[in-house]
């Protein structure tokens, strides 16, 4: 099998905005493959999460969980990781929620802020929920899960463009 298709979600702290999109991603592209998400690795695509000033090592906020935990899904596992520029290099795709990510990825690798979409596509930014209400933060995951079907159109349209 040829190299699997990495995709890394960014936000700022690595503990709302892209840990949710990356595992209804990963749980999105599983139901569209007929897989379960432990098999996508073995399907050939990889998805990961990081902030540009994430605290290592911290858990999912309580917010994000409880909203994936509306829809079955875990973040219980998730820990949160700093964006580090072999992130960068090794992605395929790379999500972010806002231009403050995009800057943070060119401060890293300049130049490769062209290749990074906007996760509600091109001008569309994400507002970060942290200091915000319950029902901003249930907004965002709405915002965040309508995004979806067109993100997993790009991975798989990649992962076949990949694969020729």
């Amino acid at each position: 099998m040829s190299d699997p298709v990495r995709v890394l979600v960014l936000c700022n702290g690595n503990i709302g905005r892209s840990p949710l999109a990356a595992v209804l991603l990963q749980h999105a592209l599983a139901t569209e493959l007929g897989l379960a998400v432990p098999d996508l690795p073995d399907a050939g695509i990889e998805v990961g999460s990081a902030g540009i000033e994430a605290p290592e090592g911290h858990a999912a906020s309580a917010r994000g969980q409880a909203y994936a935990a509306r829809l079955g899904i875990s973040l219980d596992s998730h820990a949160a990781r700093y964006l580090t520029a072999e992130m960068v290099e090794a992605a395929d795709l790379i999500y972010a929620m806002d231009r403050d990510q995009v800057d943070g990825v060119d401060r890293l690798v300049p130049g490769a802020q062209r290749g990074v979409i906007l996760w509600e596509g091109e001008g569309r930014e994400i507002p970060d929920p942290h200091h915000e209400s319950d029902d901003f933060f249930v907004a965002i995951g709405d915002r965040i899960t309508a995004a979806l079907p067109e993100r997993v159109r790009e991975v798989l349209r990649f992962r076949t463009t990949a694969a020729v």
